[in-house]
Parts: structure tokens; sequence; C-alpha cells
């Protein structure tokens, strides 16, 4: 694609006047931006952040994937332009230190990471999505060695910003999938990873999750969740899509189509079969089941396939809002520690609003000492 084609304005370059204005006073900052996190860094940074120039040459058109990726870390700091342009110089530090330019590059063992994630197909909208799962994971195999989970973790995030064109998909959908999760699966272990992890998705992947789904939730899930959920941002609960097992499969039908890894899509035939002729016109035709095996984080991810029309869900069990409270709640919010609860509902936010887990008041005074 060229420059000239970004200068056109697609779906997800679209902002209201003052974001415009924040965002232009952000970019007349970036050669500034650049120089100071090279001076902190020991290592040389790039200029470039998810294969978008952030130093274009002056006579350059003016790319808008760079306002697009701007815009996302001045939505995380409120539109503060100070705070988001000492996010931007942090990440950008950090890309450089810990390697995340070539991280694609490293190889992770398959009999310990090839079951846990991988990025696979697209969404109705398009966006990537990635799958998370918990059930029957050796804890002590797979988050033993945190340095490197985190390593493989990062690289599968990586892989889905590279499907992102920041012009009419600037973020992804993340299915974390729960069956087989017990009470008690959550140890020392999986908590410190999972803090872990949202430390570094909160810091250097601002508003890149378009949405979370929670699958195949058991009930105690869904009471975490209702715990947990106090404190959350209101913008961070709206992207949020909890699920039971009966209907997990039903909502990745209604939210993907066919593109869904092989466990998911014998619910997607069956709806699929069950439309008349209208409706599947309607949604662009027969959902395609034939998609490829899933792949691990390290292999391509599969290519976008037709998207049928979303279909809204109604299941009572669906929760896209802050659910109530359940009675059963003994315990007082402070007396409870997001990162202590038996599952990661709350600390697995990476890549949302980041206000959840990061003071940016703080930030301010790190910055200044």
């Amino acid at each position: 694609m060229t420059d000239s084609e970004h200068t056109k304005g697609g779906k997800a370059q679209q902002f209201t006047e003052t974001e415009s204005k924040a965002i232009s006073e952000l970019r007349a900052q970036l050669p500034d931006i650049l120089v100071e996190a090279s001076t902190a860094s020991s290592k040389p940074i790039s200029h470039t952040l998810w294969g978008v120039d952030l130093n274009p040459a002056p006579s350059a058109n003016h790319d808008l994937r760079v306002d697009v990726i701007l815009g996302k870390f001045l939505k995380a700091r409120s539109n503060d332009v100070h705070l988001a342009r000492s996010m931007l110089t942090n990440t950008l530090q950090w890309r450089a230190e810990y390697g995340a330019d070539t991280i694609l590059d490293e190889h992770f063992p398959e009999e310990v990471f090839g079951h846990v994630g991988m990025v696979y197909g697209r969404d109705t909208d398009g966006r990537p999505v990635t799958y998370n799962f918990y059930g029957g994971v050796d804890n002590k195999q797979v988050f033993g060695d945190l340095d490197r989970f985190l390593r493989w973790r990062v690289q599968l995030h990586e892989r889905g910003m590279q499907q992102l064109d920041f012009v009419n998909v600037a973020d992804m959908v993340q299915v974390h999938d729960y069956e087989g999760v017990g009470l008690l699966s959550y140890d020392k272990l999986a908590r410190a990873a999972s803090k872990a992890t949202v430390q570094i998705m909160s810091d250097n992947y601002p508003e890149t999750l378009a949405t979370k789904i929670f699958a195949n939730v058991p009930g105690w899930g869904e009471t975490v969740f209702n715990i947990i959920g106090r404190w959350l941002s209101e913008d961070t609960k709206k992207k949020f899509v909890v699920v039971s097992k009966t209907s997990a499969r039903g909502v990745l039908a209604q939210r993907i189509g066919g593109d869904v890894p092989e466990k998911f899509r014998e619910h997607v035939a069956e709806l699929d079969a069950s439309k008349t002729e209208g409706e599947k016109e309607a949604a662009g035709g027969t959902a395609t089941l034939s998609a490829p095996e899933p792949r691990p984080a390290h292999m391509d991810a599969a290519e976008d396939l037709p998207k049928p029309t979303e279909v809204v869900d109604t299941k009572t069990d669906i929760v896209a809002e802050p659910v109530p409270e359940p009675a059963t709640i003994t315990a007082a919010p402070e007396d409870i520690d997001p990162v202590d609860a038996p599952s990661d509902l709350a600390t697995e936010t990476a890549g949302m609003r980041l206000d959840d887990s990061t003071d940016p008041k703080e930030e301010t005074l790190a910055t200044q000492k």
C-alpha cells in the first residue's frame, strides 16, 4: 500500500476535532521523542512502530497510520499530550532494550506453547483474533521460566499486531478459553505470569484490543469477574464478553463466523445449518468451515476469510456491561487483592484502558525525576 493510499482516511482513521488537535500536537513532538528515547535507551531504537515510520521525510505524504498509533497513546492517557509523549518514549525505549522488533524470529518449544495460544483468523469486522487456552496447562512447564513465557507472550501479541493495517483495522479480538480450568488452577506461578504480562501489555500496547471474550467460563469465574469488575473502568468492562460453556460456540460463531479453531467449529456448522437461505445470503453466504488447522504462534496466522454480518446475541449469560454483584460475596473490595484472585479476568486486561493498571500521575513524577 502506497503512502498516498494512507491519506484517504479508512475506518480506523476517523477522529473528533479534539482528538485531531491532540494528535497534531503530539505528532509535532515526534522528532524530540525519538531523540529522547534514543538517549535513554542502552540499545539503538527503531524509528518504526508496528511497521509504521514515525520519522518520515518532510516531503512525504501525511501518513494517517501515524495518527492512528498516536491516537492510541493519547486515548490511553485521556488525551493528555504530555503523558502520551512520556508513554510513547518509554515504549520505544522498551522495544529497543527488550528486542521486540526481532522477537518474531525467536523460537519456543512447540511441546510447551503449541497448545497455549495462537493467532487464528479474523472476526466479522476483519480484526485478527488471538486465542489463549487455559485448560490442561502445566503451570510449572509454561510459567516456570517467567522470562521465556513473557517473550513468547509478547511474540504472540506482535503476530497479531502485524495483521493490523491502521487504516481500517487497528485493534484485535482476544479469546480466553477456560474450558477445563478448575478453581485452584491459578497458582503462584500463573498469577505472577499474568501480572507481569499485563504490565508489559498495558505499558507498551495501548488500545490494541477491541474485545476480550472469556469463553467457557465456569460459575466461579463469573463471580470473580463481578468482584474484580469494581476496579476496572467502564470503558474496559464494556469490552468484556463473558460467556458460559453452553453458549460459547454460538457466540464465537456469531462474532467471528466459521474461521475459528477446530474445537469451536461444531456449533458453527449447527448454526449455519439452521439458517434460511435468506439469512445465509444476508450474512454473506455459508460460513466457511474449511479453515486450516490451528497453527502455533511461531507460524503464520490464517488468512482473512469472508466475514458474515454480525448477529446481536441477547442471551443472558453474555455480559458486555458490568454484571450485578452476586449476593454471595462476603468480602469487601478493599479486602480482595485482584492479583490473588483465582482467575486472570482482571489482570489480563492488557491493551485496554491503562487507567486500570497504571497511574499517569506516578508516570509523570517518574519522568520529572
